[in-house]
Order: structure tokens, then sequence, then C-alpha cells
């Protein structure tokens, strides 16, 4: 066996120039896996043990009930309205036997803002919470300062102190849904050891704060500290009969908060975990290649063997070996460099205005071992293949045979091919015909489809494409569609490495125009409003309540209207309501009325988006946080105000304040007085650049920006699907440079009968040209059929129907050909500097 390792690195170390693109490919492939693993490890593992640190001392929660349906999927946490509590519940509390400690917490919006602008962005929360006066029952410990005492006084987090470069006695403002506030600082603040809750950004203040601050009905959350004596199950059973609240275990309430934590980014983990896998399977065809075209050549070698007594099992072994060797290294190398680049992923993620947790990395040995597993599992299963194939030629044949594959296509494999893209359309067109995504399942089998078919469609496109290269380049434009010919299972190969970055490409793409223009319809078609006074995030309402008068009350000004925003349970379901005057939106936004009157929202009635004019009349129920309201539908509407999470219903605004509470805008529409001058337009400007938390657009740049909220993450995608394609393209360069040494006797053969160096340059150029046609065509339409009936299953309202964006398909299209002629361009120019006789004596 030692032997057999000697031979094998030896083996490996002759073919070097061969195995280092090979070995790169697998290093990245593995090191954007291990990356994602550590990542995923680190929020989730971070997350837990911040929130355990903190709420050790906590024994029991008293709560809200919560109504609605959870949600199931990555990034779809559990959505629900939690009921209000009993004004005087802590103090029954309190008074409850067993119970050692009991304290009130109440939890709000809060921004920080600093000289005018707000603190923080991305997808971490602004939290206001009061500081809790007993240390065991408080998750926050002081690290500088002192606890805030007086109204008007504040701490803050850690994380926030440093982003904004405070400490305490510095004075800012804080916005919170009943207005802006001034407050100094006189402390800051640690989530136990961590310097911030998990995706939040925290402002504490006094209990005294609260009923101007943030309008509480009741305490959110009585936090309970049993005494030391006392029997858990009969104290949680008194405080369960207190008031038609519930009551969480501490235990239970720490895991519930750890999930909460970590949910909303579960979606991340997986679009990461799907460009590793598409990474890996680029991987596992660009090894393939590698091995195929070294076991070909050392045929003769392999033939010589046995021909003098060796084993096929040896033959067989000592590739496997040589794989393992060369796997094992560049997995060593993609684990250290996935390692090392977790910082680099969370900073490239962090791009898309995603808040992940700080902290050092988490590195198990698990999310280890599966990358190291793949790494090299992938690299030995892809070897195996080639090597079984050369260990079985018997050595007559392998002595006089040095072709890397037949150059015949089985029929039988294509038939099977065949057979699997049809089980693959039929599944997608039932599961549309019939909304089953279900069937959608079926789809998955048009990768294998495309690997037995593979060697088929680049024999058939290599002839049809034969005559056209003719008349376009000559003898070498037939030379190149020959190449492609005669090496049919290996182009296949090396093609569906394109295929798969080019679908990838194309999915998003198709996804991304169809969501943005999705979300974008209501606003481009109903949008009547001169300006639009955005919130600084799309899901958050961040605008000042009372901006709206300040801008209604400037000369010029026609009217006003804002839209406030509130989570309701209707039909179980958690959906976002909207609070409206009736009468002044219609003025600057047109809903589209199908059926009804909107002033009826004046009497206590609901509005609800859709086209089935019969709704009118019945009778709806809405559960919020203080209060459920029987409102009767008085209108129905053909469309909502926009962006994510647009309303479905809409209210009167005082409605939605008597049964919410006071909240802050979301959106603020502008129309101005006909013949209003620029100077108008800059005097709400300069308003709106007054108040932290609004932004403020033109109707134009408020329709062009209705979908913008996907850019960034557009962003990230095409940084991940970019690092994918440069894997691709590594094994299209490698997988040329092998095949070019492959027919080095050829090239010899055409250098002597007078080809040139750069008319050589140009065969090899024209045939990965005429590949990455064939695979970018492919690529894109396998996409766009997917894409179609993905979007047509599972959009919902948001993306109410599919839209191609034919611009940026060419241009994929086009840099996928030209990105696979640029990989063929090196080794294309090595093979051009050879001597002519050194390249015949090659092919011997």
């Amino acid at each position: 066996m030692s032997e057999m390792v000697r031979s094998a690195a030896r083996s490996a170390l002759a073919s070097r120039g061969g195995f280092l693109l090979t070995g790169t490919a697998i290093a990245l492939s593995v090191a954007f896996l291990a990356a994602t693993l550590v990542l995923s490890d680190s929020m989730r593992g971070r997350a837990a043990s911040d929130i355990a640190e903190a709420l050790a001392g906590t024994d029991a929660v008293v709560q809200g009930v919560e109504v609605g349906e959870p949600g199931g999927g990555p990034g779809d946490p559990a959505r629900s309205v939690q009921r209000s509590l009993d004004p005087d519940i802590t103090e029954r509390v309190v008074a409850v036997d067993g119970v050692d400690a009991a304290a009130s917490q109440w939890v709000g919006f809060a921004k920080l803002v600093v000289d005018g602008s707000s603190v923080g962005a991305g997808t971490a929360s602004d939290v206001g919470r009061n500081w809790v006066a007993d240390p065991a029952l408080n998750p926050f410990r002081l690290a500088s300062g002192q606890a805030p005492t007086e109204v008007g006084q504040i701490a803050i987090d850690r994380s926030l102190a440093r982003d904004a470069d405070l400490a305490p006695g510095d004075t800012v403002q804080v916005l919170t849904a009943t207005g802006m506030h001034d407050a100094t600082i006189t402390g800051v603040a640690t989530f136990a050891s961590a310097d911030a809750a998990p995706l939040q950004r925290t402002v504490l203040f006094p209990d005294g704060a609260v009923p101007a601050w943030l309008d509480p009905a009741a305490p959110t959350q009585v936090l309970v500290e049993l005494a030391q004596d006392a029997d858990r199950a009969e104290v949680l059973g008194r405080l369960s009969a207190l008031s038609d609240g519930q009551v969480v275990d501490g235990p239970d309430h720490i895991r519930t908060m750890q999930v909460a934590a970590t949910s909303p980014l579960e979606f991340l983990n997986v679009f990461l975990l799907a460009f590793a896998v598409v990474a890996v399977l680029i991987g596992v065809t660009i090894i393939f290649n590698t091995f195929a075209l070294v076991v070909a050549r050392r045929r003769r070698e392999s033939g010589l063997l046995r021909a003098i007594g060796a084993e096929r099992r040896q033959v067989l072994g000592g590739v496997v070996i040589e794989a393992a060797l060369v796997g094992t290294v560049a997995t060593l190398v993609g684990l250290a460099l996935g390692v090392a680049g977790v910082g680099a992923l969370r900073w490239v993620v962090g791009l898309t205005g995603v808040t992940l947790l700080t902290g050092p990395s988490i590195v198990s040995a698990t999310s280890i071992a599966i990358a190291a597993t793949v790494g090299i599992g992938t690299t030995i299963l892809s070897a195996w293949i080639p090597a079984r194939r050369a260990a079985a030629t018997p050595p007559i044949e392998a002595l006089r045979e040095s072709a890397a594959e037949p150059r015949r296509v089985s029929p039988v494999r294509t038939a099977s091919g065949l057979v699997l893209a049809a089980v693959a359309a039929v599944g997608g067109a039932v599961a549309v015909v019939g909304s089953n995504p279900a069937w959608l399942g079926l789809v998955a089998a048009v990768v294998p489809a495309l690997v037995l078919c593979g060697p088929a469609i680049v024999t058939a496109s290599a002839h049809l494409s034969a005559p056209v290269a003719r008349r376009v380049a000559g003898v070498r434009g037939a030379i190149a569609a020959g190449n492609l010919a005669a090496s049919p299972r290996r182009s296949a190969s090396t093609a569906l490495a394109l295929i798969l970055g080019t679908a990838m490409v194309t999915l998003f793409a198709v996804f991304a125009s169809s969501l943005t223009s999705g979300v974008g319809t209501d606003v481009r078609e109903g949008l009547q409003a001169d300006l639009v006074v955005t919130s600084a995030t799309p899901d958050v309402s961040t605008i000042d309540p009372t901006l709206a008068g300040r801008v209604a009350a400037l000369p010029g000004v026609d009217a006003v209207a804002t839209l406030a925003k509130a989570e309701g349970i209707v039909a179980g379901a958690a959906e976002s309501i909207g609070g409206i005057d009736p009468t002044t939106l219609a003025a600057v936004f047109d809903l589209d009325l199908v059926a009804g009157d909107l002033t009826d929202l004046r009497s206590g009635g609901v509005a609800v988006v859709g086209d089935d004019p019969t709704l009118l009349g019945g009778t709806l129920q809405i559960e919020f946080g203080r209060s459920t309201i029987d409102a009767p539908i008085v209108a129905v509407v053909a469309r909502s105000t926009g962006g994510f999470e647009a309303p479905l219903y809409f209210v009167d605004d005082a409605t939605l304040e008597a049964s919410a509470g006071r909240m802050l805008d979301a959106l603020v529409f502008v129309d101005l007085a006909d013949g209003a001058g620029a100077d108008v337009e800059d005097a709400v400007r300069s308003l709106v650049r007054g108040a932290p938390g609004a932004f403020f657009e033109t109707r134009a740049e408020h329709v062009a920006g209705s979908g913008s909220e996907i850019a960034a993450f557009g962003s990230f995608i095409d940084g991940m699907l970019i690092l994918a394609s440069v894997i691709a393209l590594l094994g299209v360069a490698n997988t040329t440079a092998l095949a070019v040494r492959e027919r080095s006797g050829e090239i010899g053969l055409l250098r002597a009968v007078g080809t040139t160096r750069q008319e050589l340059r140009g065969i090899v150029r024209l045939e990965m040209g005429l590949l990455s046609l064939v695979a970018a065509s492919i690529g894109i339409v396998v996409a766009v059929g997917f894409g179609w009936a993905l979007i047509d299953l599972t959009g919902g309202t948001e993306i109410p129907s599919v839209v191609v964006p034919w611009t940026r398909l060419v241009v994929t299209f086009v840099v996928a050909v030209a990105a696979g002629v640029l990989a063929a361009a090196w080794p294309a120019f090595r093979v051009s500097r050879v001597p002519v006789l050194e390249l015949v004596a090659r092919g011997r």
C-alpha cells in the first residue's frame, strides 16, 4: 500500500500543471462551503449563548396571549400578535406566593438620532426598553456610566455607542411612536457580555419615560424571579390563574428568544448553501474532466502495467489514491481559506443591509467535517468513474488506444436522458396547471437529463454549427466544430459547468425582475402625488408623525396624506393593516375602487384589496394587541400602496390608532398646488431632511425605486454568482489546457502543414466559443422555464406575474460566451508557443 501511495504521489506531481486549476476549484468550493457553515454556526451559536446568559436570572415570563398562525419557512419566523396584559398585572404577580421579585418590561420602537441623523441601518431592529432595576431580571449590564433614572436620561447598548462614537454625557434625540424626544446618555450597557442584543439596537430609559415615549396600555411582559425554595410547577400554576395572559417557563422563553433571533436570517443560510452546492457541482465536473483526460493520457502506461501483471484493483486504486491526495491537499487549503474568510463573507452579506451577529466565529468540528468530507469525497467519486473505465480496459486495447473517450454516443444513454427531460417538463406543466407545488420537484430531473443527453446535444450542435462555422471562419471553424464532436462526453461535462453558472444567473435575474415589477406595479399605476416621504427602512415605519402636519402648513402644498401600518390577525394569519384618511389619500393615490365607498371607513369600516365586489357588505374580524374589531367591509380596491408588506386591508387612521396605539408613519404623500415652483419642493425637502427616519423622493424617484428593496440583496446574489462563475471558468481553462495537451500530435500536424500560431489560437478559442454558446443557450432556456413555473406557483400577491428581463439575459448570454472564450485564451496561447517537433513528439 505504501508503494501505491508513493506511486500516486509521483503521478500527481508529474501532472501538477493539470491538477493546479483543479485543486484551485476544489479549494474555492470547499472554502465557500466551510465559510457558509461556520457563519451559520456563529449566527446561531452566538445568539443562543448571549440570550441564555442574559436571561439566566428570569425564571418565568408573563406575557399576552399570542394570536395568529406562525410562518413555516426559512426567513419566515412566527408572525403573530400579542394581546395586551392587564395594566395592574405586575402588582398582582408580585403578590403571588412563591414569587421573589417581578419587574415590568415595556418594549417598543426607539431610534437614536445624533445631530439630526438617525443611527443604524440594515435588518437590526431599533428597540426601546425600560431599564429594569433588578439586576437579576435585567438582561442588560452597565459597561460604563450610570443607569437612567429620570425622564430625559437614557442608556444605549455598546454597539450603538461604538457606531455613533457616543459616551455618557453626550446629548442626543430619540425618535419613538410619540415623536422626537431630547435625551442625555448616562450609561453604556451590554446585553449580558455581548455588545448588543441579537439583531437589535437598544435604547434604555427609566420607567417614568414610558407613558410619554411608548404610549403603552400595559407592560409588554412581566419578568419573574421565583423564590429559591418555591415549587416551580405550583408557582407557575398560580401565575396562570392571574389573568388572560400566558405564563412561559424561563427555559422555554429562552428557547423562543433564541429561535426568534436567528430565524429572520435563515433564508441567508439557504441561499448561501445553495450557491455552495452549485460550486461543488461545478467542481465535480472539473474533477471528472481532469481525471478523464489524465487517465486517458496514461492509458498506455496502465495497459503496460496490466500486461506485466498488475491487477485491475491496483490500477483503479492508484488513480483513487492520487485523487485522494489531490483532494486532501486542496480541501485543507479550502478549509483554511474558509475559516479565515468568514469575516469577508460576513462583510459581503453586510453590504446588503443585513446585520449579522457580532463576535468571534464559532468553528465546530461538525462543520469542518462536513466541508472536508464533501471536498475529499467528491474528488474521489469524480475520479473513480474514469479510473474504473481505465482499469476495465483490456491491456492490449489500452496499449494501442490513447483517445480519452469513444466518439460514439450511446443511444440508450440519450434515450434515458430524453425520458428524464420529459419527466421534468411534465412535472413543471402539471405543477402550474394544477397549482400544486409538489409536482415542481420533478423539475430537478433536468440536471441528470442534461448529464445523459449532453454528449448527444454537443454532437448535434457540432454538426449543425459546422457549416456556419466554416462560412464564418473557414477551415478553422470546421476543425473547431469537429473537435467538439470528437470528444462529446468531455465537451458535455465542460458545458455542464457553464450551464449551471448561466442558469443560476438567469434564474435570479427572472426572479429579481418579476419581484421588482410586482412590488412596483401598484406605485406606478396608482401614485398621483408629486412628492413622497418614505421610511428609513422599507418594512418599518420611522417617520415622525408630526412631519405631515408641518409639510401641510407650507404655502404651495395642496394635499398631504399619510399611511400608518400595524400588524393584525385576519382569518388566523398576520397581515399588514393600513391606516389612512380616505378623503386626503384619494387626492394623492388611486387605490382603484372596485366597489363601495372609501369615505365609509370613517364609520369604522374596512377596505379590502382584491377584485371580488361580492365581498362588499360582509364583516371582517381583525385582532390587534389591544382590541378586536368586527369591521363591515365597505369598499373593495384593486391595488394597495406598493412595496413589501403593502397593506391588504385599510381602515380609518383614527380606528387604527384606537385599536393598535399610536405609531409612526410609514409613508407621507405630498401633492403640490398647480403652478408651485421649485422653491416649494425645496421647502418640503428641507423639512424632510430635518426629520430623522424620513427620506425625500420625487414621484419619478419613488416609482423608479419602488423595487429597490431587493437591489442590495441582488448585488449580494450577483457576487455569489460571480464566485460560482469563476470556479466554472477555472474548469473551462483547465479542461481546455488538458484537452489541448491530449491533442498535441494533431496540433503538431496542423502546424507542420502550415497552420500559423494565430490560426491555431483561433481554432481553440472558436471551439470553446461554440461550446459556450450551446451551454449558455441551454442554461438560459432551462432557468427561464423553471423560474416561470416557480414564480407562477409561489409568487403570491408580491409577484403577480413573471417578467423576463430580456436585455439582461442577452447580456448574460454574451458575457457567458465571451468568458468561455477568454478562459481558453491562455491554454491556446501556450500551445501555440510550443515548437512543432515537440508537439509531434508529445502525440506519439
